[in-house]
């Protein structure tokens, strides 16, 4: 069964064309995009994600983005490769603003913020926070609640061999449960802890299977 579907895609900025492509069909599991930085990894994860405006049709489980932005946005979470939030608040503040819009359960949001080690830390304002905390406060973000479709872009930078292999169980485990990934990295993932389903790349501003 086809999960996302994107079809007649084109991004440009400017005169400059980033991307463009007829379909992309992915179906339920985890996949890893692969590529350097300025090959167009983030603008493909803003696309899906419904951060920037774009030529041409997003689907997720039959859900299209542009005529049904809030339903479709209520089955992804996203997380960005350098996470920006407002440096005045608390971790608290923050993991709860998103306890409250995805209904999540007090004990889940225990068990992720116990999981990356983080509990001592969420009275801290983020502005004090190191890159490799912020780092795991959004990946937190990302997991709380339920969500059909993660989009995580370059999940492993700044963060140490502890957190990454608990970030793949993490991901393995909701993987289980039906849930896709889409994962960029430009560093090799440990496919011997993370079950990927398939591999893509893109070149001359398409997506391609590796």
């Amino acid at each position: 069964m086809t999960n996302l579907l994107l079809k007649n895609i084109e991004k440009k900025y400017g005169n400059l064309t980033v991307l463009q492509f007829d379909e992309l069909k992915i179906d339920t599991g985890i996949f890893w995009l692969k590529g350097g930085n300025g090959t167009g990894k983030t603008t493909f994860f803003r696309i899906i994600s419904g951060q920037t405006p774009f030529e041409g049709t997003v689907l997720l489980k039959g859900i299209n983005l542009k005529q049904k932005p809030v339903k479709f946005r209520a089955k992804i979470s996203y997380a960005e490769a350098d996470p920006q939030y407002p440096l005045f608040i608390t971790g608290t503040e923050l993991i709860n603003f998103y306890k409250e819009i995805r209904k999540a359960a007090d004990k889940e949001i225990a068990f992720l913020t116990h999981l990356f080690e983080m509990d001592p830390f969420l009275d801290q304002k983020i502005g004090d926070y190191s890159s490799g905390m912020l780092k795991k406060l959004s990946l937190i973000c990302a997991f709380i609640g339920e969500v059909d479709l993660y989009v995580l872009d370059e999940p492993l930078i700044t963060i140490d061999q502890a957190a990454a292999t608990k970030l793949y169980l993490l991901i393995n485990e909701k993987a289980k449960l039906g849930k896709t990934f889409l994962l960029s990295s430009h560093q090799e993932i440990d496919k011997e802890h993370l079950n990927i389903s398939g591999i893509f790349a893109i070149k001359d501003k398409q997506i391609v299977r590796c």
